[in-house]
């Protein structure tokens, strides 16, 4: 009787410091907007239930914030989550200077969780370029990276991308007429194969020995990721035992390839214009810190950022044209205008597809690759227009939100790209469109991912005519933790263009 005694009376101390905790740290947040919290014993969950009961019905969490700032129609307001409390912000000059100020507002410490490692696996490390959140090593390595993506460097491997171009044409030709395929496959090997021979001059013998599954791997990865943020009893070992098992497996493979293409570089001199690669192992000579498997976590970085986002704007891009009559002749009249069709673009032809890169940037204000960023403060006494952030407070920028937010941008659910003609995008609002986000961490490889659209996505149109097989579907619906992924692909018929 004196032991049941003893633990509920060590219960009611336990629960009681642990609300008066959580109470000092909300306390920081009380002038902020907050939905209401639960003033029964659950209190300290604060809108935590609530939360995981919308996220089962929702394809993640930026959804779910989305709901939450639709629900109460404040641009600015605080989520308390347990011991998290997320900043929900729709307020631009608030996050201008919250991703402009990138040592008060590092990248969020979830970041490193998802990224560095997944249950022992090494994926990105604690250093590499997208988890790390922020310290003096990885903005050494921004400084020495930055070169490796100038206009210098994207003229010099426009005659390699169109290498990758004409085979990609060559393998949608040779597919029966009328065929309905998935271009969200043949847009993740095309970008495979771009970022590889043009930013890493990887050989053509490794990438067919090697490339089916690097592709095949990076969709395990992502998936990894997801459950890592997803489902909490993924961290346990005796969990999704068999993903786990695979995804090492995999992963190994892909790291030690790329260890061995990195230490065969080392040995031999860096080529007289640096690629992404030489760039990758300058970098990491900027610290006594980093490793060989720190190259191999930037490696990986490019290789799989490189992919999944360029791959999915791409295969976005071919639904909208194939939906939109009017856009696509005016495109195909565009590229028609500009190159004889079968010939190779030049650096001074890709510049002049004025009108698909203005699809191009509407498709990523429509169905932005990645749905949200998130920052922290780590500092004491951090103001931004005047309002106090106390530190650990996570920020939630919604990228997705911003897109299709009507004060922004006109009749935001219809696809119009003459909201980037040279007239109207003076009127866009800053921070309101953030495809690639902003300030210091803004994503370091945009122009080459811009190119490598313009260049594909216009030979295709030059020369197929495009259909969507099921006209029922008018939108893709898109989802994913780590990007926004169309849900059941891009299914398309490319029929030849006929010679006039």
């Amino acid at each position: 009787m004196l032991t049941i005694s003893l633990v509920l009376a060590l219960s009611a101390i336990g629960y009681l410091a642990l609300n008066l905790y959580l109470y000092k740290i909300r306390r920081n947040y009380k002038h902020m907007n907050s939905p209401p919290v639960s003033r029964n014993l659950t209190w300290f969950l604060g809108v935590l239930p609530d939360f995981k009961k919308r996220l089962q019905l929702s394809p993640n969490g930026a959804h779910v914030l989305a709901q939450y700032h639709h629900d109460y129609k404040w641009d600015l307001f605080v989520l308390p989550l347990f011991s998290k409390n997320i900043i929900y912000c729709m307020e631009l000059d608030f996050i201008g200077k919250v991703l402009a100020d990138w040592k008060t507002f590092p990248k969020d410490e979830g970041y490193k969780k998802v990224f560095s490692f997944i249950n022992g696996v090494r994926i990105f490390g604690n250093y590499g370029l997208l988890s790390d959140p922020g310290t003096n090593v990885w903005h050494a390595k921004r400084r020495a990276m930055d070169p490796g993506f100038h206009k210098s460097f994207l003229k010099s491997i426009i005659p390699e991308m169109n290498i990758v171009v004409d085979k990609l044409i060559n393998i949608l030709k040779s597919r029966p007429s009328n065929t309905v395929s998935d271009v969200c496959l043949d847009m993740n090997q095309s970008a495979f194969e771009a970022i590889s021979s043009c930013g890493f001059n990887m050989s053509s013998s490794v990438m067919s020995t090697h490339g089916q599954h690097i592709v095949k791997t990076v969709p395990l990865i992502l998936e990894a990721m997801t459950l890592t943020m997803r489902e909490s009893s993924f961290k346990y070992p005796w969990t999704w035992r068999k993903e786990k098992m695979t995804l090492k497996r995999s992963v190994e493979v892909i790291r030690d390839l790329i260890k061995n293409l990195l230490l065969e570089r080392i040995k031999n001199d860096l080529p007289e214009n640096p690629d992404l690669m030489a760039h990758i192992i300058k970098s990491n000579q900027c610290s006594d810190q980093l490793s060989i498997d720190d190259l191999v976590d930037d490696y990986l970085v490019f290789l799989i950022a490189g992919m999944e986002t360029t791959a999915i704007t791409m295969a976005i891009t071919l639904f909208y044209l194939a939906q939109n009559k009017d856009i696509f002749f005016k495109v195909r009249s565009e590229i028609d205008s500009v190159v004889e069709r079968g010939e190779s673009l030049k650096c001074d032809d890709v510049s002049k597809l004025v009108f698909l890169e203005m699809v191009i940037k509407e498709c990523l204000r429509i169905k932005p690759p990645v749905r949200a960023i998130g920052r922290c403060c780590v500092k004491d006494n951090a103001v931004v227009n005047g309002l106090k952030i106390p530190p650990g407070a996570e920020i939630h920028v919604p990228i997705m939100a911003l897109h299709h937010d009507p004060r922004y941008w006109e009749n935001p659910e219809i696809f119009n790209p003459d909201r980037f003609s040279l007239d109207s995008k003076k009127k866009i609002r800053s921070f309101s469109f953030l495809p690639f986000a902003a300030g210091a961490r803004s994503c370091i490889g945009k122009n080459f991912a811009i190119l490598e659209a313009k260049m594909v996505v216009s030979r295709i149109v030059q020369e197929f005519d495009l259909e969507n097989p099921n006209p029922e579907v008018t939108d893709l619906k898109t989802a994913g933790f780590v990007t926004s992924r169309p849900v059941k692909g891009v299914k398309l018929k490319l029929c030849p263009r006929p010679h006039s």
